[in-house]
């Protein structure tokens, strides 16, 4: 009796007269008509067929039925090309994460005036997002212009962590180093971004005023209103005299700093640090009622 089997594949079946037919030679037909190649296939018939010099009467009873199993040649290199794009794209991050430090703690901007450098607290959650957004201020349009009109610039733009409760931001040195508290009290979250401007606009009108007096006042409403409306990008629209924007009261200044920092850090214009927290008490309170506004 004629031997033959059924070769199958993905739903294709097909009958093969077998007689004088090799394993190696049945191989050859599966590469031929299923593009797989001879290395990489898997016929199956009860288990595994390996002999290739053997016939195939004497592997497989007749009429049965072989599984084919194996990738097209043309499939398994399209596959293997896209992994070895994605192992560059690996490499290249790679690469990109081993430089980020010296990619982010440069100039925000190529003007003059702006922030030198730019410094995260080493908080592992959230790092990198923190760090994004002292970025996100260094190239925010409105802060730039601030900047740029009164030609501020500053050395260190930094983190300030959230147990400084009751301090919201300061300014060493008139630009040494700006200091803004990003996150909220238990670390899981980050202030507003506009409340986070703010403080800054505070901080930055103490590059000219060291006390909270009427002449710091006046320059920080004037910054309030400036960021607002200098920043041609808010809304894609142009920005005009009917801009909103945020006018800070003077009795809020004191929840925010205190007043600047010299090289000791105590506050200019003021005493240094002392054992009573009643004046901390009323700073808290007044830093309440603050964040109440700023929210």
């Amino acid at each position: 009796m004629p031997h033959s089997i059924t070769l199958s594949y993905k739903g294709h079946v097909t009958c093969i007269p077998t007689d004088t037919l090799t394993l190696g030679q049945l191989r050859a037909h599966v590469e031929q008509q299923y593009g797989i190649s001879a290395v990489d296939q898997k016929l199956i018939c009860k288990g595994l067929l390996r002999n290739d010099t053997a016939m195939i009467r004497d592997l497989v009873p007749n009429n049965s039925k072989v599984v084919v199993m194996g990738t097209p040649s043309a499939e398994l290199a399209s596959f293997q090309a896209l992994n070895a794009r994605r192992q560059i794209g690996r490499a290249n991050n790679l690469k990109y994460r081993a430089t980020s430090s010296d990619v982010y703690h440069t100039r925000a901007t190529t003007d003059e005036y702006g922030f030198d450098s730019f410094k995260e607290l080493n908080i592992a959650h959230r790092q990198r997002d923190a760090l994004q957004m002292l970025h996100r201020l260094g190239r925010d349009e409105g802060v730039r212009q601030v900047m740029r009109k009164h030609k501020y610039s500053v050395h260190l733009l930094r983190e300030l962590h959230p147990s400084e409760r009751t301090i919201l931001g300061y300014n060493r040195n008139r630009g040494e180093e700006i200091a803004l508290r990003l996150r909220t009290d238990d670390l899981e979250g980050f202030r507003d971004y506009e409340s986070v401007r703010r403080v800054l606009m505070h901080e930055l009108a103490h590059m000219v005023w060291d006390a909270h007096d009427d002449n710091f006042h006046k320059l920080n409403r004037e910054h309030c209103k400036e960021v607002v409306e200098l920043d041609w990008t808010v809304r894609g629209q142009t920005v005009g005299p009917q801009a909103e924007y945020y006018e800070p009261q003077p009795k809020e200044a004191e929840a925010v700093d205190g007043g600047s920092l010299a090289a000791s850090g105590f506050v200019l214009g003021g005493s240094a640090p002392s054992s009573s927290d009643s004046r901390d008490t009323m700073r808290e309170q007044t830093y309440s009622a603050y964040m109440r506004r700023a929210k």
